[in-house]
């Protein structure tokens, strides 16, 4: 069945009804951004079992650092069990040329998987192309998917249209269908950030009397997205609605606040443990959004899907990873949590093998 927690990024939990991942053993993880370092838990004595390299795109703000913490809690428990053996993460920097060569390494070293959060939908193709040909199977998460097909490449999706349209929809309903709203996007470029541009502006077809009257990019960073706004919202004689893709809700929060608006505007959230404890705790009362969020235990899925790949499982070579909403009705039990936690939902491997793996 679904566990539902929140975690900690120091590993610390609670129960949750739009949950997170529990704690692990701890394990020591050397990041390098040019070239693949390995990484050994500290429970685990031998090298035996699989050798799996995690290339990240990004690792600057919560939710990066949220699902690198999963993915080395889930291969803490593999290793413990021998069914890994290694576990390498490295960083790209928004950099695809540094991603290229990550991927490139972990070829030459002659890793069993590559799992690749990528920074670009097409740039990586002849890297990844490359893997395969090496008989290296290659699982894309998170900011997928990139353009190449191949039966050795796995996708694990979000439905990132899906997402920021269900949030928007829901902004705009709360400002009565017609005002004005703030976009917060991501970084310029990538996939996550064109396709929940994408979501938002299927929504509004909808909303013909809901405008954009200002579009932010962030980097999924909430000290950005405070600057950007400090500057922008002078500027704005008045802002009913801001949607976001993540990492900066809070942030606008606090911009508004400063900005002197008495009553906040409706804040679509981003599971971060910012907003949602601001909501639960300090919101005015009756104040009515909806939050919602990209998993980070999708780390940890990676890896039983790694390990069910390379067991020779059927795995789809496209799947989906579920969204996580908190609602009005439920926030209250996220009341007590820390700033930089991420609500995220949790999975058995039976559950991943059937709802995700399935590709259904």
């Amino acid at each position: 069945m679904k566990k539902l927690l929140a975690t900690l990024l120091c590993a610390t939990t609670m129960t949750l009804s739009v949950a997170a991942c529990g704690s692990a053993e701890s394990s020591s993880t050397q990041k390098d951004e040019g070239t693949a370092s390995t990484q050994s838990a500290e429970n685990s004595q031998s090298t035996d079992g699989f050798k799996i390299g995690f290339t990240d795109n990004y690792n600057g703000n919560s939710y990066h650092q949220a699902m690198e913490k999963y993915m080395t809690e889930a291969a803490d428990k593999l290793k413990a069990d021998g069914q890994i053996g290694e576990l390498t993460i490295v960083e790209a920097n928004q950099d695809a040329a540094t991603q290229i060569s990550q991927i490139e390494d972990f070829i030459m070293q002659e890793y069993d998987l590559i799992v690749v959060d990528p920074c670009s939908t097409s740039s990586l193709n002849s890297a990844v192309q490359e893997a395969c040909d090496a008989g290296i199977p290659v699982l894309i998460i998170n900011d997928g998917p990139i353009d190449l097909e191949n039966d050795l490449l796995y996708q694990l999706n979000f439905d990132f249209v899906d997402l920021a349209e269900t949030l928007t929809r829901n902004v705009c309903e709360k400002i009565g269908g017609s005002g004005s709203i703030i976009e917060l996007r991501g970084t310029a470029g990538t996939t996550c950030d064109t396709e929940m541009h994408q979501g938002v502006l299927n929504a509004l077809a909808d909303y013909p009397d809901v405008e954009i009257v200002a579009e932010i990019y962030t980097d999924w960073t909430g000290s950005k997205a405070q600057s950007e706004l400090n500057s922008v919202l002078p500027t704005l004689s008045q802002v009913d609605g801001l949607v976001t893709q993540g990492g900066d809700a809070y942030a606008a929060v606090q911009a508004f606040v400063s900005a002197g608006y008495e009553d906040i505007p409706v804040i679509a959230g981003d599971n971060r443990g910012s907003f949602l404890k601001w909501w639960a705790n300090e919101a005015p009362e009756g104040y009515d959004t909806i939050s919602g969020a990209c998993n980070p235990w999708d780390g940890a899925i990676a890896m039983y899907i790694a390990v069910d790949i390379l067991n020779g499982e059927n795995v789809a070579n496209v799947m989906n990873c579920p969204f996580g909403y908190v609602k009005a009705d439920n926030v209250s039990e996220y009341a007590d949590m820390a700033d930089d936690d991420v609500a995220a939902t949790t999975y058995e491997w039976d559950v991943i093998k059937s709802d995700i793996e399935s590709g259904k």
